[in-house]
C-alpha cells in the first residue's frame, strides 16, 4: 500500500507540474504575440536611432519640454 501511495504521489507531481509547465510557455507565448510588435525590419531601424540617439545625432523624443528659464508661463 505504500508503494501505491508514492506512486501516486510522484504521478500526481509530475502531471501538476507539467501543467504549471505548459500554462507558463502558453502565457509567455500570448505575451510574446501582444508585445512583440517588431519584425526584424523594424528591429534593425530601432537599432539604428539608439545608435543616432547616443552618438548625438539625434535627441531623443521627450513628452513634456521644459520651458526656458526666462519665459513666462502661458496664462
Amino acid at each position: 500500500m505504500d508503494g501505491i501511495s508514492t506512486l501516486l504521489t510522484t504521478t500526481l507531481s509530475a502531471v501538476v507540474l507539467a501543467v504549471m509547465a505548459i500554462e507558463i510557455k502558453r502565457r509567455r507565448e500570448k505575451l510574446r504575440e501582444v508585445y512583440d510588435v517588431l519584425d526584424r525590419d523594424h528591429r534593425q531601424v530601432v537599432l539604428e536611432l539608439d545608435a543616432m540617439v547616443d552618438s548625438g545625432e539625434l535627441k531623443p523624443f521627450a513628452l513634456f519640454h521644459t520651458l526656458p528659464a526666462d519665459t513666462p508661463p502661458a496664462s
